[in-house]
């Protein structure tokens, strides 16, 4: 028993020294937590990233560096060259890529070496950027944090709030290589004295940048991918103003508690049809109008339905005019129509334009908050 004991004792002692064998300390090391990837004038790919800073003698706790190169991994050499440390690209939490880039149909094929790394493509937040990719990275906010640690953070409080998507790089792949769908991904806009989440690019089939849709379309973009995920604030108007000097509009805001959604799918006339029903259960948060909600309540009900209608209609009609599918109806039309679905899935957002789709929802509302 005592021999059998040493022997696992010796045997643990080998396993946690070959653990330190490779350690690296921090101060020796270059954090890359954002990349980015954009094109200058001539067409030239550059690349950016961002670290921090490990050292007390420094003053700026953070460093940007852009090079010109043909690869990431290329570029990955190029930094070492400049860096105080070695690049470590396995922590990367966001990658942004710019909207020139994104008129690329190649530009998906730069994300190889991304793909092949499981640590990069679990973590990496992936975002494009509404102008050249230099001002964002070359932005140092002095009430803010590392701009790495930022940008991450304000894309995870816009998801949670569902103003944006929140596409990582392994999801990015699997909606590029969905014949269902087309992918969607954060944008973001460097602005005067602050970068802006502005809402989620679409793309097209083939990768290109198709648009973008604003943070409140995004919310309704999310119910119908997710149902109910995070918080759903909405804002919406109930009716012109009687009397246009007036500061306060009439407006209505209420949290989405619950979805249920059903979607019915057929094949008629040579198109597909999807019926979307939703069952929501709403709570009032916020009233800019006088109304008898305790008489009325079924009243608001339908007003807040015919509203959310108009807007759902309005989104999918963009997507169909700029050839989109974020929502995945692809997905239902292999599920239910296979047959017809195998005919168009090489040119499914042809055949998505061409679809009729008719949103109903049936609101619910079972909280008005404490007051009358």
């Amino acid at each position: 028993m005592r021999t059998f004991a040493q022997i696992l004792l010796w045997s643990l002692l080998v396993i946690m020294l070959a653990g330190c064998k490779d350690q690296i300390n921090l101060e020796d090391t270059t954090l890359s937590l954002m990349v980015g990837i954009d094109l200058n004038e001539k067409n030239e790919l550059l690349y950016y990233i961002s670290s921090p800073v490990f050292s007390r003698e420094a003053k700026e706790k953070s460093e940007q560096y852009g090079i010109r190169s043909s690869t990431i991994r290329e570029a990955r050499m190029g930094f070492d060259e400049r860096v105080t440390g070695l690049t470590q690209p396995g922590k990367i939490q966001v990658l942004v890529m710019g909207k020139k880039l994104l008129a690329h149909p190649d530009w998906f094929r730069l994300l190889d070496v991304v793909f092949r790394d499981a640590k990069f493509s679990v973590n990496a937040r992936m975002a494009v950027h509404d102008g050249p990719v230099n001002e964002l990275f070359d932005f140092k906010p002095k009430d803010k944090p590392r701009l790495s640690i930022h940008v991450t953070k304000l894309i995870d409080t816009a998801n949670s709030r569902n103003l944006t998507v929140k596409t990582r790089a392994q999801e990015l792949h699997r909606q590029m290589f969905e014949k269902g769908m087309t992918a969607s991904l954060t944008e973001l806009k460097k602005e005067k004295r602050a970068v802006t989440v502005m809402g989620t690019a679409l793309l097209k089939e083939n990768g290109t940048y198709a648009g973008s849709i604003e943070p409140r379309d995004t919310i309704l973009l999310q119910t119908l991918l997710h149902e109910k995920q995070g918080e759903l604030s909405v804002t919406i108007p109930i009716k012109e103003p009687n009397d246009y000097k007036q500061i306060s509009k009439d407006r209505i805001s209420f949290f989405i508690k619950g979805v249920q959604k059903k979607v019915k799918t057929t094949y008629q006339n040579g198109r597909f049809h999807f019926d979307v029903h939703f069952k929501l259960r709403v709570s009032v948060s916020e009233r800019m109008f006088p109304f008898n909600m305790e008489k009325d309540y079924k009243k608001m009900e339908r007003m807040i339905s015919d509203e959310l209608q108009k807007d759902y209609m309005k989104l999918i009609k963009k997507c169909q005019e700029i050839g989109a599918d974020p929502f995945g109806f692809g997905l239902y039309a292999r599920a239910y129509e296979y047959k017809e679905y195998k005919k168009v899935e090489d040119d499914w957002t042809k055949a998505f334009s061409n679809a009729t789709v008719e949103i109903k929802p049936e609101v619910s509302i079972k909280g008005n908050g404490v007051i009358r």
